[in-house]
């Protein structure tokens, strides 16, 4: 389909007023030159039909003592053509889905880092919390099940300000495969903000929203990566 405004570039340069149709030919040919337009904005697209009907309309309001040249119109319906052909590549050559779960897939076996405070439990292993204390203090790793339930408590000791830290939860063989969340506590300080999740890559799959990483029990969008790295 070709935009409303490509039609009247194509059509503008020869338009012409009519001085010696009969009135209610030129009324007929104006109507339905009139209710193609219409249509045409409508949808904001037009197609062959509304060209060509808009094109019969030119030529019966042509001036007879100057008629447009015949390869005047032979050339805007070439023009019509090319641009149909134009806007039908730049079409199929939009990147598909699977082309892009194909290039995602190279993700596999890497270790990525998103923002986020949850981890994934898969076959007893854990992924990681990256974090970094706002103050020198101790600290402690508060891990969650999905009911909210506290079911960790790891100590992390005297960390100082601004120092880039992983907790990796070694879980014990009673907590089940799934995903948890973490809060990294100081004594004086509270919760820290601003922790990212880390973990490599199983497999990907594909959603309506995106690519998605599972990292084990741990599903990561896959724009919200901000750094990808050889475990």
């Amino acid at each position: 389909m070709i935009s409303v405004s490509s039609l009247v570039g194509l059509l503008a340069p020869s338009v012409r007023s009519s001085v010696s149709s009969p009135p209610t030919a030129a009324v007929a040919a104006s109507a339905a030159a009139s209710a193609a337009s219409s249509a045409a904005a409508s949808s904001g697209t037009a197609s062959e039909t509304d060209f060509l009907t808009l094109l019969t309309a030119e030529m019966q309001n042509q001036d007879p003592t100057a008629p447009v040249d015949p390869t005047e119109f032979a050339s805007q319906l070439a023009q019509f053509a090319t641009l149909g052909q134009l806007q039908t590549i730049s079409q199929e050559v939009q990147p598909s889905p699977l082309a892009g779960l194909s290039q995602a897939a190279s993700f596999i076996g890497q270790q990525v880092v998103a923002p986020g405070n949850a981890i994934g439990v898969s076959g007893g292993k854990a992924t990681s919390i990256v974090y970094t204390p706002t103050a020198a203090d101790n600290y402690t790793a508060q891990i969650y099940n999905a009911q909210g339930a506290q079911v960790g408590s790891v100590s992390l000791g005297q960390l100082g300000a601004g120092t880039l830290q992983t907790f990796t939860w070694q879980p014990p063989t009673s907590i089940a495969d799934g995903s948890y969340t973490v809060q990294i506590v100081g004594s004086s300080a509270g919760a820290l903000s601003g922790l990212l999740e880390q973990g490599v890559v199983q497999n990907v799959t594909m959603s309506s929203s995106g690519i998605n990483l599972n990292l084990g029990n741990l599903v990561v969008p896959g724009s919200s990566v901000t750094q990808v790295a050889q475990p």
